[in-house]
């Protein structure tokens, strides 16, 4: 009870408080300077296809392969992944292996320990443009500048051996249906030949025009034939021998126009009625045939993209470094010192300048026992 009272006392004299204050606020004031925190940064751009140099052979190669890559991958926007493995457990052991940084004469003990220090000293963080920063505060600039070099290389490292792994599922899913669009053109082109061998067929296209050709040539000579026969019949009577001449040739033609009607298969072919019971069988095998053929060409295409992937990836473009390891000019303070600091300031203010001029006394704040405040 003595001590308390004392100490009630001492609180309530002015001067004992207001030397406490400032032996503190000097106390608090040396801390926030020594020891100096160092604190390093590093920026890292973590790079898609498009951005690592590929946008103008991924153009070329064909505009649907944008589509297609989207697919592959989810469409999902990589920045938020990127900061995900950066912040990854993962990541921080690749840093303490790296460093040698747990075991027996190490800094720490254990990993766990390791991983605990290094979660409070480094920070990562997305900038604007989906850049990633390390930013590492430490007592020892050297440390520093490890510890942001070490995340630099492990940050790299990962997100490039994911960039492979992805890669390499990519190019296992396009070259599997690479091969099966390849068979599949092979077999609608040998069914397609083989038709066209049996009946004796040109191209859908040519077949049909030839055939369209032929008789409207047939109907045209007809007409002119029989125009040709009014006119001897009006004009020169039916004696003239050319009218008999005009009649077996206008005869022939309408017989060879009713050959086109009837359905046959000849050395050149079939004819208009024949090749019109064949066009639906005809044009299914050759539509087969068009859409093997436009699926190859688009994983044929797909493919190479892949390759040209696997090449970026292994060479570790997926990451672009926009500033390497470094420290910062500026100097920095310990900021759990200024806080306390803060908090002094704010004490003071209160106890010295609000509590006399509100009039509150110590008698009211720390109870009845004592006598009151002589400010």
């Amino acid at each position: 009870m003595a001590d308390a009272s004392a100490s009630r006392h001492r609180l309530r004299d002015p001067r004992a408080r207001r030397f406490a204050y400032a032996v503190v606020a000097l106390l608090l004031a040396l801390l926030c300077v020594v020891p100096r925190p160092y604190v390093a940064r590093a920026k890292l751009l973590p790079q898609d296809s498009s951005s690592a140099g590929l946008g103008q052979v991924v153009s070329s190669l064909g505009g649907q392969l944008q589509s297609f890559a989207s697919l592959l991958s989810g469409g999902r926007p990589p920045n938020d992944l990127y900061l995900i493995i950066g912040r990854s457990s993962t990541v921080t052991n690749d840093v303490v292996r790296a460093l040698d940084l747990a075991g027996e004469g190490r800094p720490y003990a254990t990993q766990a320990d390791a991983r605990i220090a290094l979660a409070a000293k480094v920070d990562i963080h997305l900038l604007l443009g989906g850049v990633v920063e390390i930013e590492t505060r430490a007592r020892d600039q050297d440390e520093a500048l490890r510890l942001t070099a070490a995340y630099q290389s492990a940050i790299s490292n990962r997100i490039g051996a994911l960039s492979r792994e992805t890669a390499a599922r990519k190019a296992q899913i396009v070259q599997s249906r690479f091969r099966e669009a390849n068979a599949r053109v092979s077999q609608s082109s040998a069914a397609l030949d083989g038709f066209r061998r049996q009946y004796r067929l040109a191209s859908p296209e040519q077949q049909l025009g030839s055939e369209l050709t032929l008789r409207a040539g047939l109907q045209a000579r007809l007409s002119a034939k029989q125009v040709e026969l009014r006119s001897i019949d009006q004009f020169a009577g039916p004696e003239n021998p050319l009218r008999n001449s005009l009649q077996a040739e206008i005869a022939t033609l309408q017989a060879q126009l009713a050959q086109t009607d009837r359905p046959s298969i000849g050395s050149a072919g079939p004819n208009v009625s024949g090749l019109s019971s064949l066009t639906t069988r005809y044009f299914d095998l050759f539509r087969d045939y068009r859409f093997a053929q436009a699926l190859y060409d688009v994983y044929a295409r797909a493919n190479e993209q892949t390759a040209v992937e696997n090449l970026v990836a292994e060479s570790a473009s997926y990451i672009q470094v926009v500033e390497p390891a470094n420290l910062d000019a500026e100097r920095h303070y310990n900021v759990s010192a200024v806080a306390a600091l803060a908090l002094l300031v704010l004490a003071a203010l209160f106890t010295e300048l609000y509590v006399p001029a509100t009039g509150l006394r110590w008698r009211d704040m720390f109870g009845r026992e004592g006598v009151d405040d002589p400010a």
